[in-house]
């Protein structure tokens, strides 16, 4: 599942500025103290800022514009699921770092010190969670405060955990923003919170002695997406995609199932979806449509991609070329 930039808190007020300064300050008084810096001399940042809370849970759009270093003073009360959008960020705790990509998210500690690298063009997706209320979620579903040995740092998004922890994620995400919010139910409200805290403790693991987390995918997964990516418009079968990889069918369809949890013609449907709606938000609704953005995609079928799209993304493909 693709989350773009331009989605998270649409139509929410963005606090845009190029003060390190005046950055450091929002950033301050949304989370918490902390040391910011542009990782080349006399560097400004290009900050854009998005936020929403509602209760015990939050989701923030951030995106410095630039190579920063950030060493906070603690969080203490809350959690945070920081997810790159695209490019590439760094988390190091003690000996111990995770490599932060759209594929891999970081988790900071609540009790101990941390340091952060963002990569300019990495902006994130950063989910708020405050701490009593995992604790009361953690305990209702194993009787312990977190995960046995605490949250580890990393989070696999790549995985049927990682995968159903975004969804809960762009669920939260998509009744925050609705409009009136009042529509929505208390009760409704507080179940789609305690189930992305739920998804949340179930796809972390506990760190591990000098861990670092990196891509934790197969070089044959990796190929495969990559071979998907390249050529997502053309028709591939199942067995053209295990013989150009090298491998039987069987393999191929074995190690994503472990890895990804789903086939390869789920994963190749799913980047085929991504790529339609980046087309649609690009289009000009004079001068496309969806047909034929959908025929572009690779469905023949209109019925089943609209289905498809407005399962995926929460709303009908006409509404994103509307935009």
């Amino acid at each position: 599942m693709r989350i773009l930039p331009r989605d998270v808190l649409r139509g929410r007020p963005t606090t845009a500025t190029r003060d390190v300064d005046e950055a450091h300050a929002k950033i301050a008084e949304l989370f918490c103290g902390h040391e910011l810096a542009p990782r080349a001399s006399k560097a400004a940042v290009d900050m854009k800022l998005r936020s929403l809370h509602r209760g015990d849970v939050g989701i923030e759009f951030l995106d410095y514009g630039a190579d920063v270093r950030i060493e906070p003073e603690g969080l203490q009360d809350f959690h945070l699921v920081q997810i790159p959008l695209a490019g590439h960020a760094s988390m190091q705790v003690g000996s111990a770092s995770v490599e932060s990509t759209p594929r891999m998210a970081s988790v900071p500690p609540v009790d101990r010190p941390f340091s952060m690298s963002w990569d300019a063009g990495s902006p994130h997706l950063i989910v708020y969670v405050r701490r009593t209320a995992l604790e009361r979620v953690a305990a209702s579903l194993n009787g312990g405060l977190e995960p046995k040995g605490g949250l580890g740092y990393g989070m696999d998004l790549t995985t049927a955990a990682g995968r159903a922890f975004l969804r809960s994620v762009v669920e939260l995400h998509h009744d925050l923003i609705s409009k009136p919010q009042s529509a929505t139910p208390a009760f409704v409200q507080g179940l789609l919170a305690d189930s992305m805290m739920s998804r949340l403790l179930m796809a972390m693991e506990a760190p591990q002695p000098g861990m670092r987390d990196v891509e934790t995918e197969s070089r044959l997964v990796r190929e495969c997406r990559e071979l998907l990516e390249r050529h997502a418009f053309e028709e591939l079968t199942v067995p053209d995609i295990a013989e150009c990889l090298g491998v039987s069918v069987r393999t191929l369809q074995t190690a994503l199932r472990a890895e990804c949890g789903a086939t390869p013609s789920e994963l190749l449907r799913s980047i085929r979806l991504d790529r339609a709606r980046e087309m649609l938000l690009e289009a000009d609704p004079r001068e496309q449509t969806v047909t034929a953005v959908a025929e572009l995609c690779g469905f023949t079928h209109q019925g089943r991609f609209s289905a498809l799209y407005l399962q995926t993304f929460g709303e009908l493909p006409s509404e994103s070329l509307r935009r």
